[in-house]
């Protein structure tokens, strides 16, 4: 089989022959011949879109309705709740955007599959125009989703009465969104072809700390009175589709002539770009495409993990610190001394794992993030706002501490060999869970109990509620992670009768659910007052059941293959 050349320009020079343009005049006619089957599918696509913005803009109107108590409506204690509502939209969006600019940077955006880089990119022919034109697909794709996402929020902020615009302007600012995520590809296609796509990402993890650390310095000095950053959330990015939508209709005509010219300029650039890196951001775009069409977000998380991960130099060099001197911190802190038995060592290496991990951290501490931002946003207080942020916040700090227990199910045979049972392997890893998700809920219960106003004499039920909660979403977090196969035989025989769509909604809940009941009684806490102690017997029980529904290992959904 033909190999690709990893140098950046091929040793001979590429012929006239554009064997892409003969390829693209076959598949024009292929086209033209399926054109009604093509139609259907179109029809089909944007009704279910109609369906999915249907769903979305009335759980958005009814999100942003609840944001128009003011803030002497919410549960938030005065003084606390300080950032203005725009202001803290715009450093959200912002986060958003860092976050998908992230994301399109390790999916590519220039990338082919693997036959493509092991056929096509092997010929002594200019593939530019090749690039150009698979790039080109990916930034309408790209256009689409970021305008689609705006919809239901600038149609559920002007119905709520939070921001100005009527329906074109809800229109411009989906515009001008969807170019926002053209440039920000454009931005990773550059990073692409200079070869610098893991110093590109490495900024844009530098550009999110220090979006949350400006935040945080607005907050504190609105707090005490120093003055405040308005004009740096007025001047970033983000507040194009706000402006866009309030009447301001030169924004996306001026984004779409940028994002023109910055594809022109790019296009001639493409050629530099190694054929390793173009298979390696095509499979890892196969992947994560296969995992949502598949309904499947576990898969997806691995997908997106594994892609464009490269160790650093940095990385290696921490590692090989550590073998020269046989431990690290973390090591001193739990000594192998103190192993004894099967179920210790697997706690110990887990735990290990977890800490020298920098996802775990940035993952739990964003669970943190999360909750805080809307404590000290002025809307963020409303009861409906502050339980959809913890529950946010909880499933981002669950995640990050079940990393090696996803790991682990998807290589069953680790697990089989340790002299458990998989009842036992499954309950060892929902306590390394548990070690990290107990202390996470108790700072995160304090932080929320001083942000409300709780009385000292119910901290101490509140910081149970904490912890409660804390081991339940451990649970949830390894149901997850264990979360069998579909069988996709019966949800085809159940869509022959009417009966695949609640199947499909628990596969994909599947741990979830844990997650969400988990963590009732820790919002519930937080609006009474006082908080009666029955509250924490009800939690413990809640926590019980959760425990024994995320380690067992019976299945009985018929929507998933049984477990041997």
């Amino acid at each position: 089989m033909p190999t690709i050349e990893p140098r950046l320009m091929l040793d001979n020079e590429p012929v006239d022959f554009d064997p892409w343009a003969r390829n693209r005049v076959v598949e024009k006619r292929a086209k033209r011949e399926d054109f009604w089957e093509r139609m259907g599918d179109a029809y089909i696509s944007l009704l279910a879109a109609a369906i999915v913005f249907g769903y979305a803009a009335g759980l958005a109107l009814a999100f942003f309705e609840n944001l128009r108590g003011g803030p002497g409506s919410g549960i938030v204690r005065a003084g606390v709740g300080v950032l203005p509502g725009q202001s803290a939209a715009s450093a959200l969006v912002m986060l958003g955007m860092l976050g998908a600019l992230l994301l399109v940077s390790k999916l590519g955006p220039t990338a082919v599959d693997r036959a493509q880089g092991f056929w096509w990119l092997s010929l002594p022919v200019a593939r530019y125009g090749f690039l150009a034109r698979l790039l080109r697909q990916r930034l309408v794709s790209t256009f689409l989703y970021g305008a689609f996402l705006w919809l239901p929020i600038g149609y559920g902020t002007v119905l709520g009465g939070l921001a100005r615009g009527s329906f074109a302007g809800v229109l411009a600012g989906a515009a001008t969104l969807g170019l926002l995520f053209v440039a920000l590809s454009l931005l990773a296609a550059w990073s692409q072809a200079r070869q610098a796509a893991g110093r590109f990402r490495a900024l844009l993890n530098a550009a999110a700390i220090a979006v949350l650390l400006a935040y945080l310095l607005d907050v504190l000095l609105r707090i005490t009175g120093l003055g405040n950053l308005e004009p740096l959330w007025v001047w970033l990015p983000s507040s194009l589709p706000f402006l866009a939508q309030a009447g301001a209709w030169w924004v996306p005509v001026v984004l779409a002539v940028l994002c023109a010219g910055g594809f022109a300029a790019l296009a001639g650039q493409l050629q530099r770009i190694p054929g390793r890196e173009l298979i390696s951001s095509g499979a890892a775009s196969e992947h994560a495409g296969a995992a949502l069409a598949l309904l499947d977000d576990k898969a997806l998380g691995s997908a997106l993990d594994a892609a464009g991960t490269r160790e650093s130099k940095r990385a290696r060099a921490r590692r090989e610190r550590i073998r020269a001197r046989g431990s690290d911190a973390f090591a001193r802190m739990l000594p192998a001394r103190w192993v004894h038995g099967p179920h210790a060592a697997l706690v110990r290496a887990e735990l290990l794992v977890l800490l020298r991990t920098p996802k775990t951290w940035r993952g739990m501490l964003s669970g943190l993030c999360v909750p805080a931002a809307g404590v000290f946003a002025v809307p963020g207080g409303q009861p409906l706002v502050l339980a959809v942020l913890v529950l946010v916040g909880s499933v981002l700090a669950a995640r990050a501490a079940s990393k090696a227990a996803a790991q682990a199910a998807d290589v069953p045979s680790l697990d089989a060999i340790i002299p458990l049972g998989r009842v036992g392997v499954r309950q060892t890893h929902a306590l390394v869970a548990a070690l990290l998700l107990v202390p996470w809920g108790v700072c995160l219960s304090g932080f929320l109990g001083w942000a409300v106003g709780i009385d000292a004499a119910d901290f101490p039920v509140l910081l149970g509620l904490g912890a409660m909660a804390g081991a339940g979403l451990a649970a949830g977090a390894v149901r997850m992670a264990f979360r069998p196969a579909i069988d996709w035989g019966s949800v085809m025989l159940m869509a022959a009768m009417g009966q695949a769509a609640g199947p499909m909604v628990l596969h994909f809940t599947y741990g979830y659910e844990v997650m969400a009941v988990s963590v009732v009684a820790l919002v519930a806490g937080l609006l009474l007052a006082p908080i009666p102690p029955v509250m924490l017997v009800l939690a413990a029980v809640v926590a019980a059941v959760a425990w024994g529904v995320g380690t067992s290992t019976s299945n009985r959904s018929n929507v998933h293959r049984a477990q041997q």
